[in-house]
């Protein structure tokens, strides 16, 4: 009789917690589920931050080796994680976005299993919208040992009565008669040759660009650059000391690949003048961070000049030198909004230039974004 009795009790626990995750699920109304085998990680983030910049509360999970929450605000969040990763995590997200007043999720899909996959969308998600960026050889042991296992596993993962975003067309006939059996529709992401953005660690970078800016087109949001959704062409024009400063705001992107979407976004639909100028804002507390936007820029033709702002900018200097870039660099003496741009414009010779925050909104970078927004003439287009 005792172990009915406590067979009851789990039984309805259990249909006491599935009632309250599916009305925490009608709570938030836009849920994307990122799935593929690469650049998962770097969409999610630019989605979310898209949403965020377009006034969506907006809270994102990435997983992997540090599971990471992103809050309405932009801050993120490492979650502890004890023992192997389980998909047990995403309920406890859910949780979190809800109780935060999210109107929008943005998650990466963590289950390799093809079973676990479809536990993740279909019991847990429960998504709006689904993406898959692309299919590659990879969990080989799990996800089965061909590209067509690895399709269908993917596919696990393909919202129920939603839109489905893909970006790797191999499949695309798989991806559309599953889609049909669940009642979604399905949108294949256009793929644009590549504008000079260079990520030597990204191999499929392209399709995660694409994936992107499909869903943010899908969503009604503006493709060229998630940060300048807050002002209409991801651009804006500052007139200073006699000159044209033309702003890209990616100072919120706070990863090498999420901030390559961008500047890729932002180039493919603005024309800006040369020269391009990095604004690198550090830092002290975000060491490894700075280490890999060092990395970037050193590897990265974009650039006619690097500007250091924030904190460390000696170790950033130095760390750039150690990498092979030693010309045009510069480290910036002021953090006054004012006073910067006044710098920045007697650094910079040409009489027009593109300057692209980088790297960290807060502090210097935030202060710096907010006051060019302030005097802006107008958005470039």
């Amino acid at each position: 009789m005792l172990y009915l009795t406590l067979l009851a009790i789990v039984v309805l626990f259990l249909i006491w917690e599935r009632l309250l995750h599916e009305r925490r699920l009608r709570a938030i109304p836009i849920r994307i589920h990122v799935n593929g085998t690469r650049g998962k990680t770097s969409v999610t983030r630019f989605i979310a931050l898209a949403l965020r910049e377009a006034g969506i509360r907006t809270v994102a999970k990435t997983t992997g080796e540090r599971p990471t929450i992103i809050q309405p605000w932009g801050t993120e969040e490492v979650l502890p994680r004890r023992g192997p990763a389980r998909i047990r995590e995403q309920l406890s997200f859910i949780k979190r976005a809800a109780d935060l007043g999210a109107e929008a999720i943005v998650v990466e899909c963590m289950a390799i299993a093809p079973r676990l996959q479809q536990v993740s969308e279909d019991d847990i998600v429960k998504s709006t919208l689904g993406v898959i960026t692309n299919v590659r050889s990879d969990h080989l042991e799990v996800m089965g040992e061909t590209l067509d296992a690895i399709a269908e596993s993917l596919s696990q993962s393909i919202p129920a009565g939603g839109d489905l975003v893909i970006a790797d067309s191999r499949y695309l006939e798989l991806f559309k008669q599953k889609a049909e059996e669940r009642k979604t529709r399905l949108h294949v992401a256009e793929i644009t040759p590549d504008r000079g953005i260079q990520v030597p660690s990204l191999p499929s970078f392209q399709d995660n660009v694409a994936a992107a800016r499909s869903v943010c087109s899908l969503l009604g949001l503006k493709a060229s650059g998630g940060p300048g959704t807050r002002t209409g062409s991801g651009v804006v024009m500052v007139p200073a000391g006699g000159k044209k400063l033309y702003f890209v705001d990616a100072f919120s992107a706070n990863d090498v690949d999420s901030t390559s979407l961008i500047l890729r976004m932002v180039l493919e639909s603005t024309s800006c003048p040369r020269p391009f100028v990095a604004l690198l804002n550090n830092r002290a507390d975000r060491p490894l961070r700075m280490q890999s936007f060092v990395l970037f820029l050193s590897r990265q033709p974009l650039f006619e000049y690097i500007l250091l702002l924030g904190q460390s900018r000696r170790l950033a200097m130095r760390y750039l030198h150690r990498s092979g870039r030693k010309d045009n660099v510069l480290r910036l003496r002021n953090q006054d909004p004012e006073q910067l741009l006044e710098e920045i414009c007697r650094a910079i010779p040409q009489p027009a230039f593109t300057l692209f925050g980088l790297g960290n909104y807060r502090g210097a970078g935030g202060e710096f974004s907010r006051f060019l927004h302030g005097k802006k003439v107008n958005d470039a287009h």
